[in-house]
């Protein structure tokens, strides 16, 4: 990280927005190291990172033993190879995903399996690049169809953060949460 105090920033508007408790389950998908389901695993049941990078997965596993933490698990390939069966396999009814993938956004599998997951009600994308992102952002809110299933999202915030002063570019935080039709009223 080169601004640390932004990462801070970043890191907690992330904790915040997920609203998680200790019977959360959290994906950390494009994981990296780790560090951010690490900072959240305190408060958590479960945090699930995936990486593609080995070696990312080698130290975000001797983070997580670093940090003492035993409800942590990595596992290493492709989000779009790995996420989707991970995701279908959980039970718990309290999942949240957490995204920080690389410039071109997240495989569009990856999207398609966050939109079949109806269990998974909210989202945190962490776009370092927003405008190679908008087609991820345009299929996890645009309404149901032949390729896309399961009940959109909808953003509800959204925040830049500085992470590298100096340069044209931004961290851009989105929340997304799950579009509820029965609980909406009618007007």
């Amino acid at each position: 990280m080169v601004n640390t105090g932004a990462a801070e920033v970043l890191y907690s508007a992330v904790g915040e927005w997920a609203q998680l408790d200790q019977d959360s389950t959290v994906l950390d998908v494009c994981c990296g190291t780790g560090t951010i389901g690490i900072s959240l695993a305190k408060r958590v049941k479960k945090v699930i990172g995936i990486e593609l990078c080995q070696e990312a997965v080698e130290d975000a596993k001797m983070n997580a033993k670093l940090n003492d933490l035993s409800n942590v698990e990595f596992h290493c390939g492709k989000a779009e190879d790995v996420f989707p069966n991970i995701l279908n396999a959980l039970v718990s009814p309290n999942v949240t995903a957490i995204v920080d993938p690389p410039r071109a956004g997240l495989h569009s599998k990856v999207i398609l399996a966050i939109r079949r997951a109806e269990h998974l009600k909210r989202l945190v994308y962490v776009a370092c690049n927003a405008k190679a992102a908008m087609s991820n952002f345009v299929d996890l809110c645009r309404a149901p169809s032949n390729r896309v299933h399961g009940a959109p999202f909808r953003p509800v915030r959204a925040m830049a953060v500085d992470l590298f002063p100096q340069t044209k570019h931004v961290e851009i935080l989105l929340l997304f949460e799950r579009v509820d039709y029965n609980s909406q009223q009618q007007t």
